[in-house]
């Protein structure tokens, strides 16, 4: 009795552990869309020096990555170091309009 009520229970973990799991995308929840990034010059700025002491510290210059993708190909890439980096929403808006900016058109 005890190996059956075992092997039920086992099963029915496994079955719940691998049900795929509906939720929002990290990058839609914390990277702005395109269409709502700051153009503002100020911003920007603030953006480059948040990208110039926070992510040079672990990748180097990395601004010619920056150009050489969109900015859709760069917002995963940002949702995931924005966590890293633990940066404020304030400064995650900066960054992005920085990479926007500068992200290839």
């Amino acid at each position: 009795m005890k190996k059956i009520i075992l092997c039920a229970y086992i099963a029915l973990v496994a079955a719940v552990a691998c049900t795929p799991k509906a939720s929002p995308t990290t990058t839609d929840a914390i990277i702005p869309e395109a269409s709502s990034v700051s153009s503002n010059q100020a911003t920007i700025d603030a953006g480059h020096t948040i990208f110039t002491t926070k992510c040079t510290k672990c990748h180097g210059a990395k601004d010619k990555a920056v150009a050489s993708k969109s900015y859709e190909e760069l917002r995963p890439i940002l949702a995931s170091m924005t966590k890293k980096a633990k940066l404020s929403k304030e400064e995650i808006e900066q960054v992005s309009a920085y990479v926007y900016a500068n992200a290839k058109k």
